[in-house]
């Protein structure tokens, strides 16, 4: 099975677009050849896809990647280094980086896997995303999609 992952806070603002990228998709019923799943603010609940049935995954979450907001890098969990400074390792303060990490080495297999982190305009609260991130939602399934095709 292959996976597109969306994780983040439906009333964190712009932190809530890897949610909004899934509901997008299964609205629009572009989920085809692959399962769409919301974890909303449950990261740690990855854990559960990553077995030896896992084709492929794309993780879409809202991420300061050095970019202006709404522009987005995809790159993979070996890439990169988290900096999030976490209190404490919960479901509500989810790091996917830390999660794949913890996931390793504790045994579950990695399957092949890309992180799209979308650059947050406001992360402030509310139910909607910023103008610039909303207006984009389209190009990032289309992304997403593509990449999770591709791996």
């Amino acid at each position: 099975m292959r996976y597109l992952v969306g994780v983040g806070n439906y009333f964190g603002g712009d932190d809530a677009v890897g949610p909004r990228v899934v509901e997008y998709v299964v609205v629009n019923g572009l989920d085809d050849g692959f399962e769409a799943v919301d974890l909303s603010t449950d990261a740690l609940s990855l854990i559960a896809y990553l077995n030896d049935d896992t084709e492929a995954m794309v993780v879409v979450d809202a991420a300061h990647v050095d970019r202006e907001p709404g522009e987005f890098v995809v790159f993979s969990p070996d890439e990169v280094e988290s900096e999030k400074a976490l209190g404490g390792f919960t479901t509500h303060e989810g790091d996917v980086l830390k999660v794949l990490g913890m996931a390793r080495q504790t045994g579950y297999p990695i399957p092949p896997l890309a992180i799209m982190g979308i650059q947050p305009q406001d992360l402030e609260g509310g139910a909607t995303l910023s103008d610039c991130l909303a207006e984009r939602v389209p190009t990032y399934a289309k992304v997403a999609i593509e990449r999770l095709a591709g791996l």
